[in-house]
């Protein structure tokens, strides 16, 4: 628990507000739903986008990643903050685990350490639980030129309203760091 919360207040801020956002000038896509979520590439394109309850939420760049060995085990997250619009930032994220290619991982946060993250306002956080969970795809893990791609679904509570989000049609590309 203490690496997951150290995990968590590293990985915040650099996902701060600032920089990291699709912008509301003219440049924005003008689509609805599942239309405007980047493609399912595996290249390292620094793409990251789902539907949140059917809403597009999505980045084409500022994708935030990272694979890590810390003291013997392997630490990774994947994410997207903006500045404006809800929920602020998703992220998947794993402690204490090594990223298994072509594996179906459990989004629970219990049994295989892999959790999706939700910030829904300024350091209001959900986790994905034993109840409120998903699943994991990592479609790409290239090692050698430091790209993770792969695929995500989840449910999550939001604990200011108890609303629960569906979170699908999940995907990432991105390069990552070490």
């Amino acid at each position: 628990m203490k690496k997951k919360l150290y995990i968590l207040l590293v990985a915040f801020p650099l996902w701060g507000l600032g920089g990291l956002s699709c912008s509301d000038d003219d440049d924005t896509p003008n689509c609805q739903g599942i239309d405007c979520l980047p493609e399912a590439t595996q290249t390292g394109a620094g793409t990251f986008g789902c539907l949140v309850n059917g809403e597009p939420f999505y980045a084409f760049g500022g994708v935030t990643c990272y694979y890590q060995l810390i003291d013997g085990e392997y630490y990774f997250a994947v994410g997207f903050a903006r500045e404006v619009g809800f929920p602020q930032a998703i992220i998947i994220e794993s402690t204490e685990k090594e990223i298994n290619f072509g594996e179906n991982q459990l989004l629970d946060g219990v049994a295989e350490n892999v959790y999706g993250v939700v910030r829904f306002e300024s350091f209001v956080n959900a986790t994905t639980d034993s109840i409120y969970n998903g699943t994991l795809d990592v479609t790409t893990f290239d090692s050698q030129n430091q790209i993770i791609s792969g695929t995500f679904e989840f449910e999550i509570l939001n604990p200011n309203d108890g609303e629960v989000y569906q979170i699908t049609e999940g995907r990432f590309d991105s390069f990552y760091a070490q």
